[in-house]
C-alpha cells in the first residue's frame, strides 16, 4: 500500500465520492425483453381492501398501474470505529400509465417512480460504511437522506409485436444493464457488490437524461444500447439536464445477451455488458465490462457468478468478482434465502491514488413475505478490508490512518409495507 499520501487529497475524494447522489407497470403490456415490473417492484396486495380494488379499477379503465411501499432498513456494527448503528426509511410511489395502444398490441405510456429517502440516525445506512467502518465500499447503496428524487420519469413505448422497448426521458440505467435476479438492494442483498455493476461500472446514474432501445435479436438472443447524463440528478431532473447539455458528459452501454426462454429472460440469463463514461468533475474518463450467468435450477435454485473490470471513470472498483446463489424454500415460494461471497480491488484513480488492499466480503440473508403487504429480511454482512480511520485524519496522525485487515460484521433487518 503506498503511504506517501496528502490527507486532504485523500479525505476529499472519498466524502466527495460517497455524497454523490448516483449513489442512489403491467405485466400484460410489457415487452418480451422486459422484467415482470418495469422497476423492479411489485405493486402486489395491501392491507387496504378498498384500495386494492381502486387500484384495480384505474388499471382497467384508464391503463394506470399504481404501487406504493415504505420501506425501512437498521444495520449494527459489531466492531465499528465511528457509531456502530445507522437506520432509514423510503416511501416511495411507482408506477406505469399506458397511454396509446395500437391494434398490434405496442403501447406506449408514461413509467414514474418518485421516492423520499430519509435518515433516523446522525449516519444514514448510505454512508455508513465509510463515515462508521471505514471501508470503501456501501454496506447499502440506497438508503439515504436525499430528500425527494425522482428516478424515473420517461415514456415507454413498445415496438415490432412487443420485442423490442425505447425509454425516452429520465432513466435509471439498473433497470436495464446488468441486471440479474438478485440485483435490487431494495428486496435482496444490501452491499453495493452484489447489486447492478458489482461495483464497477462508473456513474451509476439514476434520474438521469437519455434514451435506451432494447429488445430480442433473435429468439434466445437480446440487446440493449443506451445513452444517457453521466452524473444524473434525481433530487433535481432540470438542473440534471441543464448540467448534461452544460457539459456534454453522457454514460454509454451496450449488452447482449442470452436466454434459453424468453420469459425467463430476467432469470436465466448469460450477457455481456460494455460501458463509457465521460469525465465528470473530479472523475477521469473511463469504461469497462461486466459478465453475469445467472440461471434457475429444479425451480428452486438461482446460483449466479458475474465479473466486472473498469478503467477509471469513477467506478468503485477496478475488478469485483462475485459468486453465490438464492434459494426458494419448497412451502414459501414469496422468501428468498441469498448468500453470495465478493473478492474486489479498489480503484485507485478514484481515491487520490491510493493503492488499497484487496477486500472479501459475504452476506447472507432471508426475505420473507410475513403477510401479503409485509416483508422482512434479516441479513448479515461480513468485510474482511483496509479501513481508513478518519479520527487518525483529523489529527494528522499518518502512522495510524489504516487500519489493515479489518474485519465488520454488520447485521441488518429491512422491511418493506406495501400499500
Amino acid at each position: 500500500m503506498k503511504r506517501t499520501l496528502n490527507i486532504s487529497i485523500v479525505t476529499t475524494a472519498l466524502l466527495s465520492y460517497f455524497a454523490c447522489p448516483m449513489f442512489a407497470a403491467a405485466k400484460e403490456t410489457n415487452t418480451e425483453f422486459e422484467n415482470v415490473a418495469v422497476m423492479k417492484d411489485k405493486t402486489g396486495p395491501s392491507h387496504f381492501e378498498a384500495w386494492n380494488q381502486t387500484k384495480q379499477s384505474w388499471q382497467k379503465e384508464y391503463g394506470l398501474q399504481l404501487g406504493m411501499d415504505y420501506n425501512m432498513l437498521g444495520l449494527h456494527a459489531v466492531d465499528a470505529i465511528g457509531d456502530s448503528s445507522a437506520a432509514s426509511g423510503a416511501v416511495r410511489v411507482y408506477g406505469q400509465w399506458d397511454l396509446v395502444k395500437t391494434d398490434s398490441g405496442s403501447t406506449g405510456g408514461v413509467v414514474f417512480k418518485f421516492e423520499h429517502r430519509h435518515k433516523y440516525t446522525e449516519t444514514s445506512p448510505k454512508e455508513f460504511g465509510l463515515a462508521e467502518l471505514g471501508y470503501i465500499g456501501f454496506v447499502h447503496s440506497l438508503y439515504g437522506d436525499q430528500g425527494f428524487r425522482v428516478t424515473h420519469l420517461f415514456w415507454r413505448q413498445s415496438m415490432l409485436d412487443n420485442r423490442m422497448v425505447t425509454y425516452l426521458g429520465f432513466l435509471d440505467m439498473t433497470d436495464y444493464t446488468d441486471f440479474y435476479p438478485l440485483a435490487s438492494p431494495w428486496n435482496d442483498f444490501n452491499n453495493g457488490v452484489f447489486s447492478s455493476g458489482s461495483g464497477t461500472i462508473g456513474g451509476l446514474p439514476d434520474g438521469g437524461l437519455g434514451i435506451m432501445l432494447g429488445g430480442f435479436i433473435t429468439d434466445k438472443v437480446y440487446g440493449s444500447a443506451s445513452i444517457m447524463d453521466a452524473k444524473g440528478n434525481a433530487s433535481d431532473l432540470l438542473q440534471g439536464a441543464e448540467d448534461l447539455f452544460d457539459s456534454g458528459a453522457t454514460w454509454k452501454s451496450l449488452e447482449i445477451g442470452y436466454t434459453p426462454s424468453r420469459d425467463m429472460l430476467f432469470i436465466q440469463n448469460a450477457h455481456l455488458t460494455f460501458w463509457q463514461r465521460d469525465e465528470v468533475g473530479n472523475d477521469e474518463e473511463g469504461y469497462g465490462i461486466n459478465v453475469n450467468l445467472s440461471g434457475l435450477i429444479e425451480k428452486q435454485w438461482l446460483p449466479f457468478i458475474r465479473y466486472g473490470w473498469a478503467e477509471d471513470g469513477g467506478a468503485m472498483y477496478d475488478s469485483s468478482l462475485s459468486a453465490g446463489f438464492g434459494y426458494i424454500p419448497a412451502q414459501r415460494s414469496e422468501d428468498m434465502f441469498g448468500l453470495a461471497f465478493n473478492w474486489a480491488s479498489t480503484m485507485a484513480s478514484t481515491f487520490g491514488n491510493i493503492d488499497f488492499e484487496d477486500q472479501y466480503t459475504a452476506e447472507l440473508y432471508y426475505r420473507a413475505q410475513v403477510l401479503p403487504w409485509l416483508q422482512l429480511s434479516p441479513s448479515v454482512q461480513v468485510i474482511n478490508h483496509t479501513a481508513i480511520n478518519f479520527d487518525a485524519i483529523e489529527v494528522g496522525d499518518l502512522e495510524n490512518i489504516f487500519i489493515e485487515d479489518k474485519t465488520d460484521v454488520v447485521f441488518g433487518v429491512k422491511a418493506r409495507f406495501a400499500f
